[in-house]
């Protein structure tokens, strides 16, 4: 399996396309969707009451699950993946600007499918906002939650595909539950520039999940923490019945490696390669005190 580039960041110099907004205050803009979310801030403005003004832009959200969700690939244990859905519960995702107090938020629950679109489909399209100031949105803050509704209810994570190794076809429904909020505060690293808004554009923001941190990669080395953080894909196959594995995070609880499991989940949450400070995970009291 081909291995991720590693991009370096790219620096860029904004002094002279945003001069005038240094002096700004609170600025919140709220993305126009059909579910609903937590109240915000009274500071906030939506969007559809915002005078029109021509300077002003829009952000694209997406999410990406990478060719190992489009694709699939090799873990670590020789079981060839295959995705046919994954989902992932996102709630409200904001873009913002470190350090101007200036944020987008798109607003509600968007259970996306990352693997939606076959093999050479671009990143999931999720929402967009309309009527942003100019800026450089390059940092995104983003929530998984249990979904509230829907045969999935209870549910953040829900992979579903199967395994094939020596001869062993296993088709498998992985349902996860875990909570968690990503801060991609440097912004996204990758060969795109994205979160860049400038006046009467557009500009794409994107959440990336690395789902290889869960099942390993047979392409990295042994050592390679992709590997040694991962549990494989025989972490599953311990529960499976009739030929099928069909288990809950719940039904996890007890296994030796469950710890692993909930860490590498705590590392899913990317902006391209940038990785994501993560926080308010559901099971670190659990793993703290072993109950």
């Amino acid at each position: 399996m081909r291995r991720r580039p590693i991009v370096a960041p790219v620096v860029f110099v904004l002094a002279a396309l945003l001069a005038g907004l240094s002096g700004c205050g609170r600025d919140e803009i709220r993305g126009v969707v059909e579910n609903t979310a937590p109240d915000l801030p009274a500071a906030a403005v939506p969007a559809s009451e915002l005078p029109p003004d021509e300077t002003s832009g829009s952000i694209i959200f997406t999410a990406n699950g990478e060719d190992f969700v489009r694709h699939g690939f090799v873990d670590k244990q020789g079981w060839r993946i295959s995705f046919e859905k994954l989902y992932v519960n996102i709630l409200s995702p904001i873009a913002y600007v470190p350090d101007k107090d200036r944020q987008v938020v798109l607003e509600g629950a968007h259970w996306v499918d990352l693997a939606e679109g076959g093999g050479e489909a671009d990143p999931v399209f999720i929402g967009s906002a309309e009527g942003v100031p100019p800026a450089n949105y390059q940092s995104l803050r983003f929530a998984l939650r249990r979904a509230s509704d829907g045969p999935y209810a209870g549910s953040s994570i829900v992979m579903i595909g199967s395994a094939d190794r020596e001869g062993l076809h296993v088709p498998f429904t992985i349902r996860l539950d875990e909570e968690m909020i990503f801060d991609g505060r440097e912004g996204y690293v990758g060969e795109e520039l994205k979160g860049l808004l400038k006046s009467g554009s557009t500009t794409e923001v994107e959440m990336t999940f690395h789902f290889d941190h869960v099942f390993g990669d047979s392409g990295a080395g042994e050592d390679d923490h992709i590997n040694t953080g991962s549990v494989g894909f025989d972490f599953f196959y311990a529960y499976v019945s009739g030929g099928v594995v069909d288990v809950s995070q719940a039904e996890l609880k007890d296994t030796e490696d469950y710890s692993a499991l909930v860490q590498a989940l705590w590392t899913l949450g990317h902006l391209g390669e940038g990785h994501c400070e993560v926080s308010q995970q559901s099971s670190r009291e659990f793993l703290q005190n072993g109950s």
